[in-house]
Order: structure tokens, then C-alpha cells, then sequence
């Protein structure tokens, strides 16, 4: 279990004095929020939706702009410091396509010594040395063992070490939460990745009432092992299955019951996060080169590849920056996200690491015009609750991009309401369908909206609407958001 370190600790207590600060009056008694100001008709329109009595006791902060004129339709608490969930995307996918540019592509490379192949035989070790991709897959590692293949190598009389270390230690973000360590969206972060970090479990019943039910994992890995408590439970009962990963190991815990005649639904795998990334890539390689007909004499360990005297005899490239800040911002990968921070801070501050992201791209956003007193940025992906934002900084941020150069492809990357990514189903049959571009945001009582969206009478608008600390389940936050895109959508104007 990873302790919490005092940098962060310090950290935390400083923003909740500044927290303090944003709310408390000089009497030292807490103050009303701020008034809405804007159109009289859009504060009418959004101030209703407000009024939803399950959001009482939660904290609203709105503000939508015309993108052509800047004028201010709404704003609400635009200065307060609001928690973004993966509205930190927006930032993080922003900044890695003005800093890394969208041709950047990340290189995953096969290196070994000079000299040490000879008649098909590379003497020594094969180095699987990763530029931090966050979505090389399985497919895309298969692609590098025939390269290798390619390359004339027939035996590896060493093992093959799997390099992670253009990033640096810790693997999860400041203030994740560590019981979310097994599920998919807080998969750890390497230099080397496979398969996003992470297994899928497959679970079917067995043929007989309480008989062991068939556990595999996939791909077939030799560094995870299984242990199954699955049952077969009656026909129709309703089937639970858990996957859990104690921290430190790869022993895989699956419980729970499948019923006999299990459907499709039922069969789904289920995803569990890897311990250790760089030895999951490095077996993988290991079992993809003996498929391709290859000896691999050694097995798969973690390492770093030699300084000097090193050649690339095979590599791979993933796809460009302007699809992959997409892979990030439609479904809203983490992990993705995480590692575009960490890459910035390899390419323009010498270590990939979130201190050299954060300087980096904290630079840029200062030059754009955001609030550097508006931003705590303590991860890429906004699944630290220790990130705070504004509305007032993300609605600049928005309309920065949206005006300047490669606007395109960052608008192509957010989800399209009703069509794709987060808000696929969301919006549909409304004015907002196919015209609201946003990235949503959700961890426990946290929900936020941010983008564009053109109103009937054809004006674009850029909007964030983050809701902190409101008890009701998501549905309802998400709601009220759908309930003031779908209007400002239908709004013909002027007044």
C-alpha cells in the first residue's frame, strides 16, 4: 500500500485554508454564493434548473460565453476553486496537443547491444524500451515481435527487459484512492504499457448446480494467477461476480456466483488492473516471439536499457497526437490522460514525471490568459481529488483553443452528444444532439460538463458547469446539465 507523502499532505492543507478563504466573509462567518449575472432570460432559464431540491446542500459554479464576442450569457461562483473530476482532461489533452504537436507519435523500441547479433543469434538481452504509449495494445505489440522477427534475430539467448523508466515513480496519481487500485480507470502509469495495464476476466458456469465455475484470464499472462471462490448458482438467479487485486501482487481474487444458463451479459469480461506494467509488456513480448517461431532463452524482467552502445533493430508507432488526445477525451481513459501529462514533462522539462508535466504546461496556460490562482493541477486524468479549477479558467482555456490552431482536431475529440464517447447516450432527440461537444466528469459527488454548444439562433457558445458536494445520485446532477444544454441548444434570441 502506497503511504501518503507529506508533499501532499502540506499540499491538502493549504487548499482547504484556500477553500476556507473563498467562502469566508471578514466576520469569519460563512458568505452567500455568488449572484448569477448574464441575459436576463438565460439566468431565469439556468436558475430554474438550480432549483432541483436534490442539489441543495451542493455548490454550482456556470459560466457560458459567446465564443465570437466573448459577451457573458451566465456566470455563477466562476472564481470559486471547484473540483473537475475528468474535466482535467480538457486541460491535460489541450496542452499535449499545443506542446507535442499532433503529428507527435509515441516510438515503442527494440534495442540491444552493438555487436551482439550474429548468424540470427543476439547474445545478451533484448530491451522493449517504451516512450510512455498509452495505448499500445496487443495487436500493436504482436506487429514489434514480427518486426524482430523481420530483423533476422532467430534466438535470444537473454531475456527480454521491459523499460518503463522514461517515467518516473510514483505509478498512480496524488490522492487516488487506494481502494480503486484493481478497477480499470485507475490503472498504474508506465513508461511501458500494454493493453491499457490491464486483464480480462472471463467467468462461465459450470454444468451443474454449485459446481466450480471456468475462470481464464486473457491474454493468457504467466505473471497473474487466479484463485476462483466462482459458484454455479440455479437457472435464472441473477448472477454477481467480483474481481479483486490485493495491492503489491498479481494474484487475481474472483468471487461470487454465475447462474447455469448465464447469458451473454453475464459473460462479459471483466476488467482487473496488472501490478506491474512493465513485466506484463515484457512477457507478453516473450510469448508473442516464441509464437512467432523465435527461442527466447530467458524469461521477462524489469530493467533499464543501456546508456550507450545500444541499436534499434525494430520498433513501433502509435497513432498521432490529434487521434490519441481522441482515445483520451471520448471515453475518458485515465490513463491516457496521465501519461500525456507525464510526456510533456519528458519532452519540455526533462523528466517525465508530474512536477515537469505540470511546469510545462502551467507556462503555457499562463500565457493563454487562465488564473495560475485558479488551478491546482495534481494529475492529468482529475481523478485526484485533490485537483481544483475554476469555470472562469476552463471557459478561457475552451475558447482559446476553439479560436486558434488546431482547433479542429481538439473539438473532434470530445464526445458528441447523443452520437459517441460519454455522451452517447445522453441528449438524444434534442436541439444539443450532434451539436453539443463536451467532456464530462464524475467521481463521488462530483459532476461536470464542459464545451460548446450552438444555440438554434446559430451562435456558439463555450460553457463549463461543475457541481461539487451534492449528495443526490448522479442521474439528477446530470439532469439539471442536460436540462441547461438542452435549452441554451433551443434559445433563439436576442432578447
Amino acid at each position: 500500500m502506497r503511504t501518503c507523502q507529506p508533499r501532499v499532505l502540506r499540499d491538502a492543507v493549504v487548499l482547504l485554508i484556500a477553500l476556507l478563504a473563498v467562502v469566508r466573509g471578514a466576520e469569519g462567518q460563512i458568505t452567500p454564493l455568488t449572484a448569477a449575472s448574464g441575459k436576463p432570460a438565460i439566468i431565469a432559464m439556468v436558475d430554474a434548473a438550480l432549483a432541483e431540491p436534490q442539489l441543495r446542500g451542493g455548490v454550482q459554479a456556470i459560466v457560458i460565453q459567446s465564443l465570437a464576442n466573448g459577451d457573458l450569457w451566465y456566470a455563477r461562483n466562476g472564481d470559486l476553486l471547484m473540483v473537475p473530476a475528468s474535466n482535467q482532461k480538457l486541460l491535460t489533452t489541450a496542452a499535449a496537443l499545443h506542446v507535442l504537436g499532433p503529428d507527435y507519435r509515441y516510438r515503442t523500441r527494440a534495442m540491444v547491444r552493438q555487436g551482439a547479433i550474429s548468424g540470427g543469434v543476439l547474445r545478451g538481452d533484448l530491451y522493449l524500451k517504451g516512450s510512455g504509449d498509452p495505448f499500445l495494445d496487443e495487436a500493436g505489440l504482436k506487429t514489434l515481435a514480427e518486426r524482430i522477427k523481420q530483423s533476422g534475430v532467430r534466438t535470444i539467448t537473454g531475456r527480454v527487459v521491459g523499460d518503463g523508466t522514461i517515467f518516473t515513480s510514483p505509478r498512480y496519481g496524488y490522492g487516488w484512492s487506494w481502494d480503486d487500485m484493481p478497477y480499470y480507470y485507475s490503472a498504474p502509469i508506465s513508461g511501458l504499457n500494454l493493453n491499457r495495464n490491464l486483464l480480462q476476466v472471463f467467468v462461465t458456469p459450470g454444468k451443474a448446480l454449485d459446481a466450480p465455475a471456468s475462470v481464464r484470464i486473457s491474454p493468457t499472462s504467466a505473471i497473474s494467477r487466479v484463485r476462483s471462490r466462482v459458484r454455479t448458482a440455479a437457472k435464472g438467479v441473477r448472477s454477481r461476480v467480483e474481481v479483486d487485486r490485493d495491492l503489491g501482487v498479481d494474484l487475481i481474487e474472483v468471487s461470487g456466483h454465475i447462474a447455469v444458463n448465464a447469458g451473454e451479459a453475464d459473460r462479459k469480461p471483466i476488467a482487473v488492473t496488472v501490478e506491474n506494467a512493465p513485466i506484463y509488456a515484457a512477457q507478453r513480448l516473450v510469448e508473442l516471439l516464441r509464437n512467432a517461431g523465435l527461442r527466447v532463452q530467458g524469461g521477462a524482467v524489469v530493467g533499464r536499457t543501456p546508456a550507450h552502445r545500444v541499436i534499434e533493430i525494430a520498433h513501433f508507432e502509435s497513432e498521432p497526437m490529434s487521434r490519441v488526445i481522441a482515445l483520451v477525451n471520448k471515453p475518458s481513459d485515465n490513463l491516457g490522460a496521465e501519461c500525456l501529462l507525464r510526456t510533456i514533462g519528458a519532452e519540455r522539462g526533462g523528466e517525465g514525471s508530474v512536477p515537469a508535466g505540470r511546469a510545462a504546461v502551467m507556462k503555457w496556460f499562463t500565457e493563454i490568459g487562465m488564473d495560475p490562482d485558479g488551478l491546482v493541477m495534481q494529475d492529468g486524468s482529475g481523478l485526484s481529488r485533490m485537483d481544483f479549477l475554476t469555470a472562469n479558467n476552463l471557459v478561457k482555456l475552451l475558447r482559446h483553443v476553439r479560436r486558434g490552431n488546431g482547433s479542429d482536431d481538439y473539438v473532434k475529440s470530445l464526445p458528441v452528444a447523443g452520437v459517441d464517447g460519454t455522451l452517447r447516450n445522453r441528449l438524444k432527440g434534442t436541439r444539443a444532439a450532434d451539436n453539443c461537444r463536451a467532456k464530462t466528469g464524475y467521481v463521488s459527488n462530483v459532476s461536470t460538463i464542459s464545451g460548446y454548444v450552438t444555440t438554434a439562433g446559430g451562435e456558439e457558445l463555450v460553457f463549463s458547469i461543475l457541481m461539487n458536494n451534492h449528495r443526490c445520485r448522479n442521474i439528477v446532477a446530470t439532469t439539471v446539465q442536460d436540462q441547461i444544454i438542452r435549452s441554451l441548444a433551443e434559445y433563439v434570441g436576442p432578447e
